[in-house]
């Protein structure tokens, strides 16, 4: 009793085009002229005692609601 084994075809792989590129949802700006990346950041972002004030604040909003 002998097995057989199926003949693989050996194609070479291929990635297929793709019709969005990689993120491409990102929105991306370049840096004003004059300021640094950092400065750009931290304009951009809030420090964490400003983070948790807020969201204390929208629980208090929240408790008195009730």
């Amino acid at each position: 009793m002998k097995k057989t084994y199926p003949t693989l075809e050996e194609n070479p792989q291929v990635l297929a085009d793709v019709s969005a590129a990689y993120g491409s949802e990102m929105n991306h700006m370049a840096p004003m002229s004059g300021t640094s990346t950092q400065e750009t950041l931290m304009s951009s972002t809030m420090s964490v005692d400003e983070n948790f004030d807020e969201l204390i604040e929208k629980v208090r909003h929240d408790y008195a609601a009730l």
